[in-house]
């Protein structure tokens, strides 16, 4: 992490072209731009793209790395036709009639009326549904039941498509798990103990009670305030079970240092907040890293309703060092009030490709990470990464409206060393 391999080269992560195919997705139907996708990689025989992904068949695949994205949009290199990251869709006859039909869901800024105008619906139908996804042009509803009448599931809502997916392909875990460790030496960690917090860092529970030696390993989040101006850091709350207590520890229980009490937790984000003990200083400033030399001081939440799609994300871990993907799309998600409850809170949630074949590194000491941009706007935190399903190399996070919402704001920590 931090300065780690800062002597070498960059790989090329993002391949500009003189064309955009977020501005215009026409744009490689071109002849002139055809004949510079088809000179990219020596064996393509196909191409193929859209909105939101460039994919290329070729006979060979070449050695990694492989650029995350060309033309501006994410890359998908595959051997065989059929091979996609594309969500699949699952339609459903267009008998089965509209909702919302009054109004234009196309594009929309802020979609969150319609959200709640097809999740009223399927209430009113009784079926159960776990998350709806928004992509301009379709939404695509996950249904918790494989058994779900699919005849009375709408064709169109806001005379946009709706197609379905199921809860079980999804490939989310029931609940975000941390990290459990016993030896933290799984890959090659950065368990460094340092003496400024910032976004990035390990912070671990209390060991768990009956398992000697053992806790629960997360990643520092950033620095916050509330409306009157208390100040708390944020880490992932399932980090940080009841039975091991509400201490703090960096980098580790036993051999680091109590930073700071648990106070509460977010309300069904999965989002605590920390208050610090008096000794500790929290800088929101990101580490320096091959890619982006220079740290980068973070200046603000950022509704993802203002987040431009397909646009660059990074965070940082103690486990992957500095990573980037694509922030695509916007998500709200069903998180029930508890065990015991049919009830169910809904929360703003984000999704972003993180490059092909990227889920398996992409471990579970990754949650709470900040999500950022260059500009130093946050996005909002990690949340977990599916390792199969039709969401593998994708990242789920928590949006910032959450905590925007409820009237945090980042601290302006540049006059902090």
């Amino acid at each position: 992490m931090s300065a780690q391999d800062l002597q070498k080269p960059p790989p090329a992560r993002h391949l500009i072209l003189p064309f955009d195919l977020r501005e215009d997705p026409g744009a490689w139907f071109d002849p002139k731009n055809r004949d510079i996708l088809w000179n990219i990689f020596p064996g393509t025989i196909a191409i193929s793209g859209g909105e939101r992904f460039l994919q290329l068949q070729l006979r060979t695949l070449p050695p990694k790395p492989w650029p995350l994205t060309i033309a501006g949009i994410p890359l998908y290199l595959h051997l065989e036709m059929g091979q996609t990251p594309h969500l699949l869709p699952r339609p459903v006859s267009r008998k089965n009639g509209s909702i919302a039909n009054d109004q234009n869901g196309r594009d929309m800024k802020d979609w969150e009326p319609l959200f709640h105008v097809i999740k009223d619906h399927f209430q009113d139908l009784g079926i159960s549904i776990t998350e709806v996804m928004y992509l301009s042009n379709v939404v695509f509803i996950v249904l918790k039941d494989r058994d779900t009448n699919v005849n009375k599931l709408p064709w169109r809502a806001a005379n946009i498509g709706c197609h379905y997916l199921f809860d079980d392909e999804m490939g989310r875990p029931s609940a975000p798990q941390a990290r459990r460790l016993l030896d933290p030496t799984p890959g090659n960690p950065d368990n460094s103990q340092y003496d400024t917090l910032q976004p990035g860092l390990r912070v671990v529970s209390s060991y768990l009670p009956g398992s000697p030696g053992m806790f629960l390993s997360t990643t520092t989040g950033l620095l916050i305030k509330d409306e009157v101006g208390n100040e708390f850091m944020t880490v992932a709350a399932h980090g940080f079970p009841g039975e091991c207590g509400t201490q703090v520890y960096h980098a580790l229980p036993g051999t680091g240092r109590d930073i700071g009490e648990l106070i509460m937790e977010v309300s069904h984000t999965d989002i605590a907040l920390v208050k610090l003990q008096n000794t500790e200083t929290f800088s929101n400033v990101t580490f320096q890293n091959n890619i982006i030399p220079e740290p980068i001081q973070l200046k603000k939440l950022v509704s993802a309703k203002n987040w431009k799609l397909i646009s660059d994300i990074c965070l940082d871990s103690p486990d992957t060092g500095f990573i980037d993907g694509q922030f695509m799309w916007t998500a709200f998600q069903a998180i029930p009030y508890n065990d015991n409850s049919p009830e169910l809170q809904w929360v703003h949630t984000t999704w972003s490709y993180m490059g092909q074949d990227s889920a398996i590194n992409l471990p579970e000491g990754m949650c709470g990470s900040a999500m950022w941009n260059e500009d130093g706007d946050v996005l909002g935190f990690f949340r977990y990464a599916p390792t199969e399903g039709v969401m593998k190399d994708w990242c789920a996070g928590i949006a910032a409206d959450e905590l925007i919402k409820r009237g945090y704001t980042l601290v302006n920590t540049s006059d902090r060393t």
